[in-house]
């Protein structure tokens, strides 16, 4: 057999296995997804609205308060780096 041969039967066999774990990858992720909108949906399903809303809406404010803290903390870096002490 030559070089030329076992080189294209080598990148098939290579290919095949990229496609062939990209379609699996691929299929766990859909069934993660649909699993997790399941359960999602049984979730919202087994609270009335009313605290589903009341947690969406204090989950956003914990997230924004962390946003806010984290944007300060930038801030603050970013104002030492500039106006600090100079050591040089």
């Amino acid at each position: 057999m030559s070089l030329r041969y076992m080189s294209r039967v080598g990148a098939r066999a290579a290919q095949a296995v990229r496609e062939s774990t990209s379609r699996s990858v691929k299929e766990k992720a859909q069934s993660a997804s649909s699993s997790a909108s399941m359960a999602r949906g049984r979730a919202a399903g087994s609270l009335d609205s009313g605290r589903v809303n009341a947690a969406a809406a204090a989950r956003r404010k914990a997230e924004e308060e962390k946003r806010r803290r984290a944007e300060q903390a930038l801030r603050t870096v970013m104002f030492l780096s500039v106006w600090g002490p100079n050591t040089s």
